[in-house]
């Protein structure tokens, strides 16, 4: 219960720092000259009535805005936070449709390779620099009759993970956290995803051992960025 109780306080202390210094200057002041606890009062040389008028104006408006705090508590606070606590799981799963989509991309590249844990960054490496990315994909071919490349389907997926990205931050923003939505955002502009959709107009050979070291590279930091994100959401990746 303590445990939680930190974590609500923590939360409201984060909400607007400055709202929380001065319901600890009101806290303060109700103390010291309502209560007159001697060790929180400051002195002062000026006249007796002058410092009464002053203590009066002061502890008035420390009750009005720890009303004006606590009425926002009960009627934004909380209940934006009951509603986030039930939108969670929602929220949750829109992160793990995006973990998806760069599961597959492993999947695909994993294919003939053997190695089932393909999500182990070491695995993630060796799997994603066993292909010619500008081969096309075999079971796409088999069963879509499609020729996709590797990289376009890194393009690809890149596209439909900037549009879940930003559905889940246009209908879920109030419900995210800064640094929750600057994640978001970092992920859907990671650099691969640009060189995957730009690759034909770029001047980047894959035949060359640095150019395909770059976009390994490129990748894997695309699912560092992941694990961050469903680390701020409280996902097991």
């Amino acid at each position: 219960m303590n445990k939680k109780i930190k974590h609500i306080i923590k939360n409201i202390c984060r909400t607007n720092n400055v709202l929380y210094l001065l319901l600890i200057l009101c806290v303060w002041a109700l103390l010291a000259v309502q209560l007159q606890l001697s060790f929180l009062q400051i002195e002062t040389e000026w006249p007796l009535e002058q410092c009464n008028n002053l203590n009066n104006l002061y502890i008035n408006l420390s009750y009005s805005f720890i009303a004006g705090y606590v009425f926002y508590l009960l009627t934004i606070y909380f209940p934006k936070r009951t509603e986030r606590k039930r939108l969670l799981p929602v929220i949750q799963q829109k992160v793990v449709e995006i973990r998806k989509e760069l599961r597959n991309v492993l999947l695909e590249f994993s294919r003939e390779t053997n190695i089932k844990d393909y999500q182990k960054e070491d695995n993630a490496r060796i799997v994603l620099t066993s292909k010619k990315w500008t081969d096309y994909m075999p079971m796409y071919q088999y069963l879509y009759k499609a020729n996709i490349s590797y990289i376009a389907f890194i393009g690809e997926v890149g596209n439909v993970i900037q549009k879940n990205i930003i559905d889940l931050i246009q209908t879920y923003q109030e419900y995210l956290t800064i640094e929750q939505i600057c994640l978001l955002e970092e992920l859907a502009h990671m650099q691969i995803f640009n060189l995957a959709n730009q690759f034909k107009q770029m001047n980047i050979s894959l035949e060359d051992e640095n150019g395909k070291k770059h976009l390994v590279d490129s990748f894997i930091e695309v699912l560092h960025k992941m694990s961050e994100i469903e680390s701020s959401f409280s996902i097991n990746s």
